[in-house]
């Protein structure tokens, strides 16, 4: 099991976090109120969770997503409302679906490897399926990876299986 970190600046919500996330069968292995010290945990591990909100005291969400080692995944709760799905960053919005966030904490810890680290394969697959999405569905890239990414969590299985599953019932 991947270890689970939260960040965030108040520590009732960090614990109001941690206490939803253990309720569901996971476990929080730190709490902390800075991403720089959330990044320093990270690089003493092979690979984990974050859950944080977007903008933190002293980074953002997307400046963590760059900076945390490989085999590492971003959980940013953002008060802007939007769902965003890049690379080893999934935003979602603020209030949050609880069912959401935690079908993302699962598929998350249960997937051996951070979204990071995909083979030239599975992104080719997840490529296609995108491009497959756009041109028969009228999606725009966005949208189209948003589906793949929801088709994913709905499944519980990585993107690159769900994006294969896509391909094979669009043609």
């Amino acid at each position: 099991m991947k270890d689970i970190i939260v960040v965030y600046p108040k520590k009732e919500t960090a614990l109001s976090l941690r206490s939803l996330i253990e309720k569901n069968g996971f476990h929080v292995t730190h709490i902390c109120a800075l991403g720089s010290s959330a990044l320093e945990i990270a690089h003493e591990k092979q690979s984990g969770i974050i859950v944080c909100p977007f903008l933190m005291r002293d980074i953002t969400a997307a400046e963590l997503a760059e900076q945390v080692p490989p085999g590492f995944d971003i959980i940013a709760l953002s008060k802007n409302g939007s769902e965003q799905y890049m690379g080893n960053l999934i935003t979602l919005p603020v209030p949050m679906d609880r069912e959401d966030f935690l079908n993302t904490v699962h598929m998350l810890a249960s997937s051996k490897s951070s979204f990071t680290r995909r083979t030239g394969e599975d992104g080719e697959y997840i490529s296609k399926a995108k491009e497959a999405l756009m041109h028969i569905k009228g999606m725009s890239e966005t949208q189209a990876h948003k589906y793949l990414q929801q088709q994913s969590m709905k499944s519980g299985k990585k993107i690159a299986a769900a994006a294969m599953d896509i391909l094979d019932s669009l043609t």
